[in-house]
């Protein structure tokens, strides 16, 4: 296994607990060295390569300090064999991810390729005719291939409590991905009659993993699709997530069906939520990026502020005046009351959608807007799939 537990034996089976917190803990040692345990009367072996950061440890249980020497002599003619299943454990592993890598881009590019044939050939079983949700999963504070080992395990350790909880956990660009079948389309399924037990379920997980491993987890969830639309319930997946991460909330569990508005707008597509952001702030946008006047920021926070200058000015750090003239230059640019509760309600959405697709790496941080929306969009199509 590797130095975090990432193997398991019997296939499948997680790494117990126990024995994770002795690798959490266990001291560097040479291959030619052992590591003891006296209360527990464990003897710990190791075999590593010296081009891979990866280790295999044996774990020998029972054993008293008289039988070490004679332990360890006999393990000396296996090591052979140990190094060659553990360079061919790496080999497969790198082979899974490139494999996994391609399925996932091939599902979340817009390819019409078969994918449930994709996937059926390389050992992950969807059915054509059944729907999934996909939850996307990011840690604030690590990354996320940090605690791949750990995330994949929790789940499979949660399918295993649950018999009746089915999960697909995996990893791709930077994000946990898990894919979950409606369990209210399979016949005599124990909780297709309450699904929302599922979903607790996981968001307990989510507070779980999130205490023991001092992280705090960030979650999105789509809605249901047959498998030929995962990308839908991808997207759909990454807006939730984006939606949450620009409210700045934190340790959130979000549905994309509790997006609101924003859900609406993004329904038909990125294009006609990029085309509703540049009708209603394009000349802003202009403006602000040819003379950085900071004019975006200062709507948002009288937006949210019911337009009270004195506080957008403190939020701001500047002097109310200058929110103030601000304001009127805003108004101006738009060519819209600012006093018409419609128009600031579009406002506000289109400020919340430009916020959405900069997450989604879909519009950069510094766009000014001198190029055309389709060919903006052309430029940035292949961070749709990321």
């Amino acid at each position: 296994m590797a130095g975090d537990g990432r193997e398991y034996y019997p296939e499948n089976i997680p790494v117990a607990e126990s024995i994770r917190k002795i690798l959490r803990h266990l001291p560097s040692f040479s291959d030619d060295q052992y590591y003891y345990m006296a209360e527990r009367r464990l003897l710990v072996l190791q075999v590593s390569l010296p081009d891979e950061e990866l280790r295999l440890f044996l774990f020998i249980s029972r054993v008293t300090e008289e039988h070490i020497d004679a332990l360890v002599n006999e393990v000396i003619p296996a090591r052979l064999a140990l190094t060659y299943l553990l360079r061919s454990k790496i080999e497969i592993g790198r082979e899974i991810g490139r494999v996994t890598d391609e399925i996932l881009t091939n599902a979340f590019s817009g390819m019409k390729s078969r994918l449930e044939a994709v996937l059926r050939r390389n050992g992950i079983d969807l059915e054509e005719k059944q729907s999934y949700r996909i939850m996307l999963v990011e840690a604030e504070d690590r990354s996320m291939e940090e605690l791949e080992a750990d995330f994949k395990a929790s789940l499979c350790q949660l399918m295993h409590s649950y018999s009746d909880v089915m999960l697909c956990p995996l990893l791709w660009h930077g994000r946990g991905l898990v894919i979950m079948p409606d369990i209210e389309e399979i016949p005599e399924h124990p909780i297709r009659e309450h699904e929302h037990c599922m979903y607790q379920i996981l968001q307990q997980w989510q507070k779980d993993f999130s205490k023991r491993h001092q992280v705090t987890l960030d979650c999105g969830v789509g809605d249901m699709h047959l498998l030929h639309d995962l990308l839908k319930a991808y997207q759909e997946a990454r807006l939730a997530l984006s939606y949450g991460r620009t409210k700045h909330e934190q340790g959130f569990f979000r549905y994309y069906h509790d997006c609101g508005i924003v859900r609406n707008i993004f329904a038909g597509g990125v294009e006609p939520a990029f085309e509703f952001c540049r009708m209603a702030l394009g000349r802003l946008l202009d403006y602000d990026g040819e003379n950085d006047a900071d004019l975006l920021a200062t709507l948002k926070l009288l937006l949210e502020t019911n337009f009270n200058y004195t506080t957008t000015a403190a939020e701001l750090f500047v002097h109310v005046n200058t929110v103030r003239y601000r304001s009127d230059k805003i108004e101006q640019l738009l060519a819209r009351d600012l006093n018409d509760p419609d128009v600031r309600f579009n406002l506000y959405a289109a400020v919340r959608v430009r916020e959405i697709l900069v997450d989604m790496h879909i519009l950069p941080s510094g766009y000014v807007g001198s190029v055309s929306s389709h060919e903006k969009l052309r430029n940035h199509e292949e961070a749709v799939s990321h």
